[in-house]
């Protein structure tokens, strides 16, 4: 079982968010391909939507209608989701707005210059990736100590990730999550913890979308 519940408030640079724990394996609501995967194996994706749009409008969102709206308009891919399918389909359907967003179906991009620019100037928010597969939000920028770097808030909380750990310069005290340790053979074992909200290098975040703010 996971220890923290599926959901929590923190504090995100002194917004409080309701952050949505993908670990929990609670959140047993479909995303599935041609599959039976749900929220909790499959849902970074929406839980990264979900984090942007309340970042932007303030307002909690319910990740099992927009995990709903992308299964229904192809945004759930065979290995997750598929961002700008997903991203353009918010757009057609007008549901952006909802999400306080626009979208210039611009796909998958990479220029962290571009990137930095854009969440120090406040135009808006970034999904992407920060190791390959998953998907975690992006809501600001900062230099400190002469590094550039970038505020993540992260549905599977991978702040002591092998890919992730060595690029994270700052952990948001607060964002604590505590999940169950099972081996190989599925016993618990222990627990751990590791955090939601934390600021990598800059140079890290790879295959990213912009989120406009409107």
């Amino acid at each position: 079982m996971s220890i923290t519940d599926v959901s929590k408030e923190i504090l995100v640079n002194g917004r409080k968010i309701t952050f949505f724990n993908q670990r929990n394996k609670n959140w047993t609501h479909s995303y599935a391909y041609h599959n039976t995967e749900n929220l909790s194996s499959a849902g970074c994706g929406i839980f990264s939507l979900c984090h942007c749009a309340q970042w932007l409008t303030g307002q909690v969102q319910t990740p099992e209608k927009w995990a709903d709206f992308s299964c229904a308009n192809g945004g759930r891919g065979d290995d997750g989701t598929d961002r700008p399918a997903l991203l353009h389909a918010l757009m057609t359907t007008g549901m952006n707005s909802l999400l306080g967003f626009r979208y210039e179906d611009d796909g998958l991009r990479n220029d962290v210059d571009i990137l930095y620019d854009f969440l120090l100037n406040g135009d808006g928010v970034s999904m992407c990736n920060l190791r390959v597969g998953h998907i975690v939000a992006l809501v600001a920028a900062r230099e400190k100590d002469g590094v550039k770097q970038v505020l993540a808030i992260d549905s599977y909380s991978e702040s002591a990730a092998e890919k992730v750990r060595n690029h994270v310069l700052e952990v948001l005290p607060g964002s604590e999550v505590t999940y169950a340790v099972k081996n190989e053979n599925g016993l618990v074992v222990g627990e751990s913890t590791a955090y939601a909200a934390f600021w990598v290098d800059a140079k890290l975040p790879r295959d990213f979308n912009l989120l406009h703010r409107i």
